[in-house]
């Protein structure tokens, strides 16, 4: 039997982990004797911390990774995928809103094929949530298949069961700004998707600025077409603008009477004007994220490993 690692990251999730700790451990066992159980504690400001070192206590296959502040959940399942032990890690988020015994279903999925597959990962059958959590979530995959160069699978899920190997090749990405949707589609390997229901609890930590932000990071780090549309765009405007002189040129000296003219020209003006803005705007984010990139600094910083 293989060992096999659990994984979730911690902010805000102290009502769930007795829970997630009492299915993991039940789906596991009825898989493998061998296993680990990691919890890592993202600068959670609630009580989940405590209540880990009491299940630490209780059982010595509880690990807590505690993070010395908040640096968000994809940094910290990447500090915490450096420090599991087990052949097969099944990551899941820890608001219970995916089933862990989703576990038994992904291992039984690549024991069908073991040689082949390494990794199994969860797709939602139905978007959860309301209509605006439907119809963002469809716009920003919408979004990602067509800025992306790297083709991501709609509608993924944080579950997942992953061989060693593949995660060894996921850490080896050095990204300052890691959007792990990515990294995932990017490390490669034979992925197979299984459709699973994914719940709604009503409530997330994931407010909009935070979803704005992460949308943002999945954009600019996996995908150089918007600096392709704005060479596209200039090339557009520098045509049309060559167009209008000519124009000009001959009607000979345009008339302002009646302001109709004047008012077209400040009117191109101001809309000239909010291109280029926007298309330096577009640049400087990407030269402010190579300014982060070679700095080089930890993705997150572990401040304890309890057991």
């Amino acid at each position: 039997m293989p060992r096999i690692s659990v994984l979730t990251s911690l902010f805000c999730a102290e009502p769930y982990i007795q829970e997630l700790y009492d299915r993991s451990k039940a789906a596991l066992e009825r898989i493998t004797e061998d296993y680990e159980i990691v919890f890592v504690d993202d600068g959670s400001p609630d009580g989940g911390n405590a209540v880990v070192q009491r299940l630490i206590q209780e059982d010595p296959r509880v690990r807590l990774i505690e993070l010395s502040k908040n640096f968000g959940q994809h940094r910290a399942l990447l500090a915490g995928l450096q420090h599991v032990r087990g052949e097969l890690v099944f990551m899941i988020d820890s608001d219970l809103e995916e089933d862990p015994e989703l576990l038994e279903v992904f291992y039984r999925t690549m024991s069908e094929n073991e040689s082949e597959i390494d990794v199994v990962y969860g797709v939602m059958e139905k978007r959860k949530g309301g209509l605006l959590e439907r119809v963002s979530g469809a716009l920003f995959y919408g979004l990602m298949s067509t800025l992306s160069e790297i083709p991501m699978p709609r509608d993924v899920m944080g579950a997942r069961l992953m061989k060693a190997g593949f995660v060894d090749s996921l850490l080896r990405h050095g990204e300052s700004q890691p959007f792990l949707g990515g990294l995932l589609a990017l490390t490669g390997y034979h992925q197979v998707a299984v459709p699973c229901e994914k719940r709604s609890k009503g409530t997330t930590t994931y407010n909009f600025r935070r979803k704005v932000s992460l949308a943002l990071n999945a954009f600019l780090s996996y995908s150089t077409r918007p600096l392709t549309w704005i060479v596209g765009v200039g090339g557009v405007l520098m045509l049309v603008g060559a167009a209008a002189l000519l124009v000009v040129a001959l009607r000979g000296e345009p008339s302002t009477a009646g302001g109709a003219d004047l008012g077209w020209l400040l009117a191109s003006l101001w809309f000239l004007s909010g291109v280029i803005v926007l298309a330096v705007g577009i640049v400087g984010v990407y030269v402010g994220r190579i300014f982060g990139q070679v700095k080089n600094r930890p993705n997150a910083i572990i401040r304890k490993i309890y057991n």
